[in-house]
């Protein structure tokens, strides 16, 4: 029994080894860290270079990177945000070249706190592969200090680049009233889908009696309705009185109208999705209330996509892609002369094989159609 015991280890044994051999062995995709980005620059909201910011201001921080080696699809760059910033967006998003081919994609790890790009086939086919990429930032409250320059450290190239950056402190004006509004809409990216804008339109906070009520809702280019318009009516408590959804359509001027009726100590919010169609950073709507005893009021509300972005180019384009090492083709299946006793033998299991048992006995195994028998040296 023990000897048998022995024999199955051994076989077991083999069998990871010629695994090993013939197989391809599993190995994690190699990740260059910020070996390959070449510079960091940080710009206002006009785009401009600078480092001379607001606490509250919004930080678009624009990378260069250049392979200055052979890397392959499935590699990644791996470059994590610097302790005084948080990221605005966290909606993955894709470097292209300019025919669109995807060069890597990126995304964005909010528990690590970092930006992990994968690159594509595209780097397998092309060579001279460079590129940018682009994400906006918040400055963290609890880690920078504020009318002094703070010292934020970048990696760049393997290493780190540090940019003095002036974060002056935002005084607030204090005081005031909010005074009811007739109209007010603003909108904001959805938290699951970053193509979607939830808008939201409040109108007649102020309880004033509109006779024959109306809205005009003028949508702004680069983007599509989803869905179905709801309304809800509330009191003068704001409690909801009763709700409503509407399907509408876009007449040639973009925009739909709803009938409200009367509202007298009432007022209405209005909720729809837009879809963007991508390619441009602000997304504009306009919300108009009228009615038969008041003159039309009109509001304007932007919406800014601060999701990240980038490119990529790269020469060639008419490699073919690298194909797989050939694989051995499996051994021949020997046919047994019908004149011994048949014997079966199966690629992977050898015909004979031999082990030292620990009274260092050889011992010769034949395996055969049923089980093996063993034979004393």
């Amino acid at each position: 029994m023990k000897k048998t015991i022995y024999f199955l280890m051994g076989l077991l044994l083999l069998g990871v080894s010629l695994s090993g051999i013939g197989g391809q062995e599993a190995k994690a995709a190699t990740d260059y860290g910020s070996q390959f980005f070449t510079q960091v620059e940080l710009q206002n909201k006009n785009g401009v270079a600078s480092t001379d910011f607001k606490e509250n201001d919004r930080v678009k921080v624009v990378y260069n990177w250049d392979l200055t080696q052979a890397v392959h699809s499935g590699e990644t760059m791996t470059m994590p945000l610097p302790e005084q910033l948080e990221y605005v967006s966290f909606a993955p998003f894709l470097l292209k070249d300019n025919d669109g081919n995807t060069v890597a994609a990126a995304v964005v790890d909010p528990i690590n706190n970092q930006i992990i790009l994968t690159f594509t086939s595209f780097v397998d086919t092309h060579t001279d592969i460079k590129g940018s990429m682009f994400f906006y930032a918040d400055f963290n409250k609890d880690t920078i200090v504020t009318d002094q320059t703070n010292p934020i450290a970048f990696p760049v190239g393997g290493d780190y680049t540090t940019l003095g950056v002036m974060i002056h402190k935002v005084t607030s004006g204090g005081g005031g009233t909010v005074t009811p509004t007739v109209v007010f809409k603003q909108g904001r990216i959805d938290d699951k889908d970053s193509s979607l804008i939830n808008w939201t339109v409040t109108l007649n906070n102020a309880l004033v009696d509109i006779d024959d009520a109306y809205y005009t809702d003028i949508m702004g280019a680069g983007q599509t309705l989803s869905g179905q318009v709801k309304l809800k009516y509330r009191d003068a408590d704001k409690k909801e009185r009763y709700s409503r959804s509407e399907t509408v359509t876009l007449d040639t001027n973009r925009s739909f109208r709803l009938e409200l009726g009367d509202l007298q100590d009432t007022s209405v919010v209005i909720t729809y999705q837009t879809k963007m169609a991508g390619g441009q950073f602000s997304y504009k709507n306009i919300a108009k209330i009228g009615g038969a005893n008041i003159e039309e009021q009109t509001r304007n509300a932007t919406v800014n996509d601060y999701s990240g972005g980038g490119e990529g180019e790269g020469d060639g384009g008419n490699n073919p892609p690298p194909v797989d090492p050939p694989t051995t083709p499996d051994p021949p299946i020997v046919t047994p002369n019908p004149s011994t006793d048949p014997i079966v033998v199966t690629p992977a299991i050898p015909e004979v094989t031999t082990m030292i048992d620990g009274d260092n006995e050889i011992q010769i195994y034949v395996v055969k159609k049923r089980g093996y028998t063993t034979k004393y040296c």
